[in-house]
């Protein structure tokens, strides 16, 4: 953690470069180039929605608890329940797979972008990008992170924009984008009958929420948020800029199919438009600011893959009482060995960058159920919690499986979790009372409580 003092601005800018990453921009422009206006829902608009939600969800409630772990959460919410140490496990090795997958769909954005902009072998620079996101990991952590962040930002206000200006110049203006897209594709009225249509982009949306109340990298900057105001406003910022930012790229895309409208493969539609349309200068300025914003998003959720396993897994189950030293050097072969696996599913994912995100996404977003759950509810007890993630885990492997449509995988998911838990825990309500008034104390406190009360009550000390 980077302490618990970051600003409005560090944490704006480091939520707008953790979430404005290379999978999500060019599988996202990819979409704005086959269907037009339904990759600004599905790319941008959506986050509207979708941050708002966080903001007024969970952001205040997470920075009062002062955790630094989505398993702390569990551990505050139903400490001393007899299954708070399988819920804590088991919201551990879920965040886990998505923080140990996701990045490699990170770098097969990054390889795109420099196999098309540097005309570089994917392979070469996939392992250069990953020797470069390793060195930066190991010597800094997080804090290291937020800096990279906030130069990130900086270049992406700058860098996007010019993005934009060049597609407009390059296609001839707004009213070039009719000679290739049908009406249905140039209005924002909803469309239904595309291959990447409404329910898709909503479903998309419903995932990434629940993925971001769930996700670890996440958490750990709004956790080290000044104060609770901080992180609510910097949240709401961050949805402005996300907003305006994707819609620029959605924008950007569509004028790329202007110049190139039969492109074989969709995901190379925006750098080709750099690499074609503007001269060196601006190349190298704006293959910077991509570079920054691939990297960024690595080492971030690199980190908390690391923070999870060191933390939430080796510490407390493998190592205990040990000194800092053997965590060090537990943490270094952690991000070595994500490092490699990183580098070898990017490749896999070339050209399947915005699928990956999508299934990967489903199985983590189920643990914001019990969270959400947790929050607002008092009598929702440990195996309720646990009920709702086995249960919404198994319909999505099922629906996964059996190929069902996205938008009847995740939001079915959804409502099996919350059912199944609900009712496990009314079921079981006199045998599993919940002792959580301290916690709700906390959440519900109008004050910020200062930090070393609220680390001496609640932080639970680690078993021997």
């Amino acid at each position: 953690m980077a302490g618990k003092g970051t600003g409005l601005f560090a944490l704006t800018a480091t939520l707008v470069a953790a979430e404005f990453n290379t999978a999500t921009l060019i599988g996202g422009a990819s979409v704005a180039y086959l269907f037009g206006t339904v990759g600004m829902w599905y790319t941008s608009l959506i986050f509207i929605a979708v941050f708002l939600a966080y903001a007024f969800t969970v952001a205040k409630k997470y920075r009062k608890l002062n955790i630094s772990t989505i398993s702390q959460f569990f551990d505050k919410r139903f400490k001393n329940e007899k299954y708070s140490e399988l819920i804590r496990f088991m919201s551990a090795i879920i965040t886990l797979f998505y923080t140990w997958l996701a990045p490699a769909s990170y770098l097969a954005g990054l390889a795109v972008i420099g196999s098309v902009l540097l005309g570089v072998d994917p392979v070469i620079f996939s392992i250069t990008i990953v020797v470069i996101c390793l060195i930066l990991s190991i010597t800094g952590g997080l804090l290291t992170a937020i800096g990279i962040d906030v130069v990130a930002f900086i270049m992406i206000m700058i860098g996007i924009p010019t993005i934009l200006f060049i597609g407009i110049s390059a296609a001839g203006g707004f009213g070039s984008l009719s000679q290739v897209y049908e009406p249905k594709l140039l209005s924002l009225a909803p469309v239904w009958d595309t291959e990447v249509n409404f329910p898709i982009a909503l479903t998309w949306g419903l995932q990434i929420l629940f993925l971001y109340i769930a996700a670890p990298w996440y958490g750990q900057r709004i956790f080290s948020a000044k104060n609770e105001k901080v992180a609510y406003t910097a949240m709401l910022w961050n949805t402005f800029f996300i907003v305006v930012l994707y819609g620029m790229v959605v924008l950007a895309t569509m004028f790329s199919k202007v110049v190139f409208p039969s492109l074989d493969k969709p995901e190379e539609a925006l750098p080709l438009l750099i690499a074609t349309q503007s001269n060196s200068l601006v190349q190298g300025l704006l293959l910077v600011t991509l570079l920054l914003v691939g990297v960024s998003t690595l080492i971030a959720v690199w980190n908390s893959a690391v923070s999870i396993i060191v933390n939430d897994v080796v510490r407390r189950y493998f190592l205990k009482n040990k000194g800092d030293r053997q965590f060090i050097i537990a943490s270094r072969i952690c991000f070595v060995i994500i490092a490699a696996s990183t580098l070898i599913f990017g490749i896999v994912f070339i050209g399947n960058i915005q699928n990956s995100l999508l299934f990967l996404s489903t199985f983590t977003g189920i643990v914001a159920i019990p969270i959400l759950i947790s929050l607002y509810w008092k009598k929702y007890n440990s195996l309720g919690a646990l009920s709702s993630m086995i249960s919404g885990l198994a319909y999505s492997g099922i629906a996964i499986t059996l190929s069902f449509p996205i938008y009847f995988i995740s939001p079915i998911a959804v409502i099996v979790a919350t059912i199944v838990g609900i009712i496990v825990s009314l079921a079981t309500s006199k045998n599993h009372v919940t002792d959580n008034q301290e916690f709700y104390e906390l959440i519900e406190s109008p004050l910020e409580l200062e930090s070393h009360e609220t680390e001496s009550v609640l932080i639970p000390k680690e078993s021997n």
